[in-house]
């Protein structure tokens, strides 16, 4: 995340300096950091330091200065992996929110087949409760990304907040609150847009109720789409709720700025 190399440079400006380097590679598509080489493509990242080694200063000044040198050395490539890591768990929620939808369109399509009688319009009922058990699975396995994510954000906050204790705070607190609004921005469009479809389909749905005369093989098909509109405000509400707890963080992290 660009930010946490900004304000480790911000905080570094008024103070003397240092360099020390950690090491970049990629492993699987995942990036990792390490004051080691961690593979043959290892990429030599320098990085300014606080707390430099000065000249004529005392042994115990000298190994205290490096201890702190070695701890923000430490927390650099934390917040490193703790980015990769976050990243990680949002491609997972990207990959399950691209699989509950291909699974789903994929039940739709048997669902509008099935023919206008009773046979038809109970397997439409038989369809829409998968659908609604498809949108219930993949929610708890994006529940649980989420969790990880915020288990993650948390220690960045804390990591971050004690690097930030020598940072010039006003300016980048500015920097983070605007990038954090403009996300938040982005979420909320979603949010809205998810919000239009499902209004969208489910006013199709309803004429499709309202336009049918009432026997037994309609009655059926009426109760098929209803369990159709369970399903479909299942999948919805699972994708909103991804956006909103995107917000939720946000605002989390802006309260605190």
């Amino acid at each position: 995340m660009k930010i946490n190399l900004h304000l480790l440079f911000i905080s570094l400006l008024v103070c003397p300096l240092a360099h020390s380097t950690v090491y970049h590679c990629e492993k699987n598509g995942v990036a990792e950091f390490s004051q080691q080489p961690c593979g043959k493509d290892a990429k030599l990242i320098t990085i300014k330091e606080q707390n430099p080694h000065l000249s004529g200063a005392s042994d115990n000044a000298v190994q205290a200065s490096a201890g702190r040198d070695t701890a923000e050395v430490d927390r650099y490539i934390r917040l490193k992996q703790i980015d990769a890591q976050i990243a990680e768990h949002n491609n997972k929620i990207d990959t399950f929110k691209l699989k509950m939808d291909r699974e789903i369109v994929a039940l739709t399509e048997q669902s509008d087949a099935q023919l206008r009688n009773l046979v038809g319009a109970k397997k439409q009922a038989a369809i829409a409760k998968q659908m609604t058990a498809v949108s219930e699975r993949y929610g708890v396995l994006i529940d649980s990304e989420q969790r990880s994510i915020d288990r993650l954000t948390a220690e960045k906050y804390t990591l971050t907040s004690a690097a930030n204790t020598v940072a010039n705070n006003e300016v980048a607190s500015f920097i983070r609150s605007k990038q954090i609004m403009r996300k938040i921005s982005e979420h909320e469009n979603k949010i809205d847009t998810y919000q239009s479809e499902l209004n969208m389909q489910m006013s199709e749905l309803e004429q499709q109720l309202s336009s049918r005369p009432r026997n037994l093989a309609d009655a059926n098909s009426d109760n098929a789409l209803a369990d159709k509109m369970t399903a479909l405000t299942s999948r919805f509400n699972t994708l909103i709720a991804i956006e909103q707890k995107q917000i939720d963080r946000l605002n989390s992290e802006l309260t605190k700025l």
